[in-house]
């Protein structure tokens, strides 16, 4: 038979159960992962293997594998002057949970640990009898004649000095108990960790193998997993109004897999193959009229039809969106653009255990320009917030994700980088600054209210204030607003619009100020409105 160099085949004929050992003509193989390609739901797992094949047909098992592997994503290639004939996968319920090892250590110190605490427990009850029988010889004076003075002192002295020792011996026995304790509870939290993961099953990829003479041949296996994902995460940083913006991008990783990636080749994919790749259509939509529930039905309690019900439940709802809300540089990444996907390649290898914990990895980092501006709201918060506005994040391939913000070497807070819409300005809040005192104060002299024939009219005036204590000059975008009327018979009129841009269509007031190292600026504005005497109107 012509011997071939190379075969590549990824195959998958079936899937079946393990319910025993495997048959003799198998062999079982120990494989590493190499490579993990993680999704935001989901991994590919890449496994290598080197195995020696007899002449004629064999079977080869890799072992240990994720139970939560995709059996339709199986691939197998390998190298080597051999055929691959078939893979199937199939499930282990008899094989250990790779942490067994580890569980059976912490167990043979929680004995020895019981063993210790139990000698110190005995420990601190010969104390005990100890001093039990301390207490009775206390009244060997009164029990005995002919005991002298000395004798009675010498004793008292005696029973004296062993008491201190019984106490200090009893309270070094319980320092030793708590301690023990404390390293017991700290153990049974790990135990029931482990405990928790449990003793998984395993799959079995089976691979049928012909080749004319004996061989040695590498595998690579390659499959996806479900019980894996990442989220995007950002530090920003700015060290000083007027300073570049400092952004590093991580990627919090999540394995639950039942498998361990120890040293592996990571990378990062925009990715979700869970959602399936195949478009949506149309189907024909059909309108009807809407029924209203009959008033008869309603007072009498009955219960409405289950067309009714499902039209008033589909008519509340609404969409809802639910958001997520290292200063040192990341090692070296290769950023990928697919025609659909961004995938980040992280250069170090890097180890990701299989514990459903997040384990942060610093992916990139750069460096944006930043123009800086105060804004405040005074009517809804007394202090300005210093907001920095940054263009050119686009080409970056950055995805959404909460950012936690840093200003002056200071945590400020959180935030999240909205990044999905389409816009090419990035406001960060980061945070508010007492620097800039801002005070709202109602006009007195302006708070009228006339009456004339059926309707009153009030006169609402407010006077805000700005001061920059700082050394610097600033540059501050101050709001405020006035109410609209969706009445006809209440009136509302802006008198004094103080200097501000008016938003007729919102009642916005803008103001914007340059306001120089340690100045203050004064704005205000004022409205009318005129209603009904008898009707209550909330005026500011």
């Amino acid at each position: 038979m012509r011997h071939r160099p190379r075969i590549l085949l990824p195959l998958l004929l079936a899937s079946a159960t393990l319910t025993a050992t495997a048959g003799d003509n198998e062999k079982n193989i120990s494989s590493r992962i190499t490579a993990a390609k993680v999704f935001l739901q989901g991994a590919q797992v890449t496994r290598t293997a080197n195995a020696t094949i007899p002449a004629g047909n064999s079977t080869i098992v890799f072992t240990g594998l994720s139970q939560h592997l995709d059996p339709q994503s199986i691939q197998v290639t390998g190298k080597g002057s051999f055929t691959i004939l078939s893979v199937n996968q199939r499930m282990n319920y008899l094989s250990e949970s790779p942490k067994k090892k580890e569980l059976d250590e912490l167990q043979a110190r929680m004995k020895k640990l019981d063993k210790d605490m139990a000698n110190e427990n005995a420990a601190l009850a010969v104390w005990g009898n100890e001093e039990q029988l301390l207490g009775k010889n206390a009244g060997v004076g009164g029990q005995q004649n002919g005991v002298t003075l000395a004798q009675l002192t010498a004793v008292n002295d005696y029973i004296r000095e062993r008491m201190k020792a019984v106490k200090a011996g009893q309270l070094a026995q319980q320092q030793k108990l708590a301690d023990l304790q404390e390293e017991k509870s700290k153990l049974q939290q790990q135990i029931a960790q482990l405990q928790a993961l449990g003793q998984r099953p395993t799959s079995e990829v089976v691979v049928e193998v012909t080749s004319p003479a004996a061989t040695t041949a590498a595998f690579t296996l390659n499959y996806f997993a479900q019980q894996a994902a990442w989220v995007p995460a950002y530090d920003l940083r700015a060290t000083s109004a007027g300073q570049p913006l400092q952004l590093l991008m991580k990627g919090e990783v999540t394995n639950n897999t039942g498998e361990d990636w120890d040293q592996a080749e990571l990378s990062l994919s925009s990715g979700n193959p869970t959602l399936g790749g195949v478009m949506p259509t149309l189907a024909p939509w059909t309108i009807y009229a809407w029924q209203p529930r009959p008033v008869a039905a309603s007072r009498m309690g009955a219960a409405p039809s289950a067309a009714y019900a499902k039209r008033e439940a589909d008519a509340e709802l609404s969409e809802v969106v639910t958001v997520r809300s290292i200063a040192s540089r990341g090692p070296a990444v290769d950023v990928n653009r697919q025609a659909t996907t961004v995938e980040y390649a992280i250069a170090t290898p890097f180890t990701v255990p299989s514990d459903g914990q997040p384990h942060t990895i610093a992916v990139q980092e750069h460096t944006l320009p930043a123009s800086y501006t105060y804004y405040a709201t005074p009517k809804l918060d007394k202090n300005a917030f210093l907001y920095a506005r940054t263009t050119g994040w686009e080409d970056l391939a950055l995805l959404s994700g909460d950012a936690n913000v840093f200003f002056e070497g200071t945590y400020v807070g959180k935030s999240y980088l909205q990044l999905d819409t389409p816009k090419d300005t990035l406001d960060i809040s980061l945070g508010r600054d007492k620097g800039v005192v801002v005070e709202r104060v109602k006009r007195k002299a302006s708070n009228e209210k006339a009456l004339i024939g059926g309707k009153r009219t009030a006169t609402i005036g407010w006077d805000i204030s700005v001061r920059n204590t700082k050394a610097a000059a600033i540059a501050l975008e101050l709001r405020d607003q006035y109410p609209l009327s969706p009445q006809g018979e209440i009136e509302v009129k802006l008198t004094d619009g103080g200097g501000a841009e008016v938003d007729k269509d919102k009642g916005l007031l803008t103001w914007k100020l340059n306001l120089a190292p340690k100045e203050t600026k004064k704005a205000g504005f004022a409205y009318t409105v005129k209603y009904p005497k008898d009707m209550p109107v909330v005026l500011e």
